[in-house]
């Protein structure tokens, strides 16, 4: 099925920038094997991203015991498996080690702008691979 879809120009900017980024960021990775991302590509990941993240949430978020779930992050696990080290997380978002270890430790919360930060260095994972819900101890 073929959808065709209208956004504003701002967006179609930044969804390009994004997709430029990428590519970027492949290739100077290495990334030779990796297909050049699109715009189309990137537009479908979102949605699947957020059709996903529905899924794992509505349970959660239609129960009474909300206010005892914590959203986790498995930005640690994501950095090992890609082979990103810490500290060059840290040089490209500013973040301090130990602030950087509290946060992939589940020990400090996260701002939406660090969140952000980390995900775009980490190749922007899907959403629901990077945060869990966890029930309050």
């Amino acid at each position: 099925m073929k959808i065709e879809i209208e956004i504003k120009d701002e967006t179609y900017e930044k969804i390009k920038n994004m997709v430029d980024w990428i590519n970027l960021d492949n290739s100077f990775r290495g990334k030779s094997d990796t297909p050049e991302a699109k715009i189309e590509d990137f537009i479908k990941g979102a949605a699947i991203s957020k059709l996903l993240d529905l899924e794992t949430l509505s349970p959660l978020l239609n129960s009474r015991e909300v206010e005892s779930l914590e959203i986790k992050n498995r930005f640690k696990d994501i950095a090992k498996e890609k082979k990103i080290k810490q500290v060059d997380i840290c040089e490209k978002t500013g973040l301090k080690k130990a602030n950087l270890s509290l946060i992939f430790n589940n020990e400090k919360t996260l701002r939406a702008d660090t969140f952000f930060a980390i995900w775009l260095i980490l190749g922007c994972p899907p959403i629901h691979e990077c945060l869990y819900i966890k029930k309050a101890d």
